[in-house]
């Protein structure tokens, strides 16, 4: 598939993966409405930027970090446009449009231009021919924008909607929606739009390449979720234990040929007959457990990004799977693994599972308005990073099991959570979206026994003290803890030892479940993550 990216048309995109509940459409005409902005995490190119950056991440983790931003310009120019197409394919089991009708169409979270897009019905309209351009089988017309549009526009309530989201298109939202592509089609001067060629087309492919046979010597993995995150982390720290021959992403625009990777493929999920040694999975949140438990159930392992779990239905199906196919989960809590935790249980003069009470200050990034975070079918930042530091309590005290616990939002949407555990450990923070971004996401934390006190800053310094003396000092680098847990947990798959422990997993997740349903009745979301839920399932399936 060709893209528009720059002012160049550039070939060799993977087609858009089509859900059962979308069709496929060659793109006819097509006309930009609004570049949607504060979509993704992005940064200035500043020197100042570096600065700041490099005694936090070092050397190596700053030139992977910013080479990682830099290859993601073509997923972040994002528009809404709308425009005429061909249906090419249709949807499973809908009968509202037919493979060859002309229709119009939005297109919301796209490129500048594409030349093939899955819709649901719902942002398709049928057209009269006296209503639409002149258009030809080889050329799409082409109107750029010319200037950013108004918020208060006919396409206001989807300008970033996904299918992936969850969120309602309303019958008024779409009578909104059918009366504005009509008009917009109708009424824009396509005699200056630009002839943008569509000769020599590619067939559909929503996958590239094929991997070859597992080696005796080495697992083979897959992974979900092509982000900055996986770029670098997950691959090169686990490049010496898996070979990852294959890649899952929905965003063709975020693919970027490594000559590693053997296959590509823009399927959310694992495909029928899809089997690896090991499933890396990185991509949404409310996607996580169906990649899981599909690669648990055929006996691979897997290193799964939090949170692990978005509902207690989930848990429990999960917890059955486990207990039935065996320890072969690793969640991917850094904190578990850092080399502070050696340094505090000696420090402390504790075994693990003494208590050891934990308290902190945790701000992360507001997330930018239309970031998948804020999806319904996310639920909260709390869940997806608050769980960091509760994890890392947990894992200091040996997963001692909470006795009691509560939450409070705080009038500026911050909270405040405590913990009460059997051993005896106690645990408070305090969340928030708001601070410096200078470095990115901040903590403090304060690990305390009788007469000695531990405080670590950002994840990277440390110092633990007693009634006398400074006991100990330690700088790493934050890139540290990510290094040490994927190569601790590549060596256990190397060497077919088992994951997580299932109490583990069940613990962390049950409290952040309950600490998560507090919190959504505090902010009056109501049954807001079930419906979003049952509306991603029914386009996605």
């Amino acid at each position: 598939m060709r893209i528009l990216t720059g002012k160049k048309w550039r070939e060799g995109f993977l087609d858009y993966f089509q859900n059962k509940s979308e069709y496929r459409i060659q793109v006819l005409s097509w006309k930009n409405l609004e570049k949607l902005e504060n979509v993704y995490h992005t940064r200035p190119k500043s020197l100042r930027l570096l600065v700041n950056y490099f005694p936090v991440v070092g050397f190596q983790g700053l030139f992977t970090k910013t080479w990682s931003r830099l290859r993601e310009s073509r997923r972040n120019d994002k528009y809404i446009s709308c425009g005429l197409g061909k249906i090419i394919k249709s949807a499973n089991g809908d009968k509202n449009f037919s493979e060859g009708d002309i229709v119009g169409f939005v297109a919301p979270w796209h490129p500048a231009l594409v030349e093939r897009i899955v819709l649901p019905k719902e942002l398709i309209v049928g057209v009269e021919k006296s209503d639409v351009p002149k258009v030809s089988t080889d050329a799409i017309l082409y109107l750029s924008l010319q200037k950013n549009n108004s918020k208060n526009s006919w396409w206001k309530n989807i300008r970033a909607w996904s299918v992936y989201s969850g969120i309602e298109i309303t019958k008024e939202t779409q009578g909104v929606l059918v009366e504005g592509i009509k008009k917009e089609l109708k009424d824009s001067d396509w005699s200056g739009a630009e002839h943008v060629s569509t000769k020599d087309a590619s067939p559909v492919a929503e996958t590239k390449g094929e991997t070859g046979g597992r080696s005796p010597k080495i697992k083979s993995g897959v992974l979900f979720g092509y982000g900055n995150y996986a770029k670098i982390n997950i691959i090169p720290y686990s490049r010496p234990f898996v070979d990852i021959k294959s890649v899952h992403e929905i965003d063709p625009t975020q693919i970027f040929v490594e000559k590693r990777i053997q296959k590509w493929d823009s399927a959310p999920f694992p495909r029928d007959g899809e089997k690896a040694d090991v499933y890396f999975v990185a991509s949404y949140n409310h996607t996580h457990v169906p990649i899981t438990l599909h690669a648990l159930r055929q006996g691979a392992y897997v290193v799964v990004e939090k949170p692990v779990v978005m509902d207690y239905k989930e848990l429990e199906e999960l917890e059955k799977t486990l207990r039935q196919g065996g320890r072969k989960l690793f969640i991917g809590f850094h904190k578990r693994y850092g080399t502070f935790n050696k340094f505090a249980l000696k420090d402390l003069g504790v075994t693990h599972g003494d208590p050891i009470s934990y308290h902190s200050i945790v701000y992360e990034l507001l997330q930018p308005e239309f970031f998948w975070y804020n999806w319904p079918v996310s639920r909260s930042t709390f869940l997806s990073n608050g769980c960091h530091q509760i994890d890392h309590f947990l894992h200091l005290n040996n997963f001692s099991k909470p006795i009691d616990s509560d939450i409070k939002l705080l009038q500026d949407d911050a909270v405040e959570v405590w913990i009460e555990l059997e051993n005896g450990a106690t645990f408070t923070t305090t969340f928030s979206e708001k601070g410096s971004l200078r470095v990115g996401p901040r903590d403090i934390v304060e690990l305390k026994v009788y007469g000695k006190n531990i405080r670590i800053t950002d994840a990277i310094k440390y110092m633990s003290e007693d009634n006398h003396r400074i006991i100990r000092r330690k700088r790493i680098f934050k890139t540290d803890s990510y290094r040490e847990m994927y190569q601790e947990i590549g060596k256990k798959i190397a060497n077919n030892e088992e994951g997580d422990s299932i109490e583990s997993i069940l613990i962390t997740s049950k409290i952040m479940l309950d600490l998560e349903e507090k919190l959504k009745k505090m902010r009056g979301w109501g049954e807001k993550y079930e419906r979003a839920k049952e509306r991603f399932e029914s386009y996605v399936g």
